[in-house]
């Protein structure tokens, strides 16, 4: 039984081999004759895809806002087009504000200003307990 085992791990093993050759050389063929002229057909497609809900959500999805983003926007769905400029950011700066300095170098880069003192104030307010009198 041992043996018949063996057997089969030794079948087994150039074959698994064998198959993640191919993976790799079909990986290497798109990355560098593939990708390319698929991603150049793609372009001139896209020359002219207007601005969309779609084309919105798709971006927003790909940069994976948590929870957050959805109590600061609401429903994409029901966005006016007039705000998806701020939604963007939102969700840009959503996904670089695990840090201060990457919230604050994304609000630099977009000219909005984040002023210190007032978010100090917010969260110092925040946690006082009212007086009682």
């Amino acid at each position: 039984m041992h043996e018949r085992r063996q057997l089969c791990n030794d079948i087994d093993r150039p074959l698994g081999d064998a198959a993640r050759a191919t993976r790799q050389i079909d990986a290497e063929r798109w990355r560098q004759q593939l990708r390319p002229r698929a991603m150049r057909l793609f372009a001139a497609r896209t020359a002219k895809l207007p601005c969309s809900r779609a084309l919105l959500k798709l971006l927003v999805e790909e940069l994976y806002p948590d929870d957050l983003f959805t109590e600061l926007v609401g429903d994409l769905d029901r966005v006016p087009l007039r705000r998806w400029p701020q939604v963007v950011a939102i969700a840009v700066a959503l996904r670089h504000s695990w840090r201060r300095d990457g919230l604050a170098r994304i609000a630099r880069r977009l000219h909005v200003s984040l002023a210190t003192h007032t978010l100090n104030e917010r969260s110092t307010r925040g946690n006082t307990r009212p007086s009682r009198r």
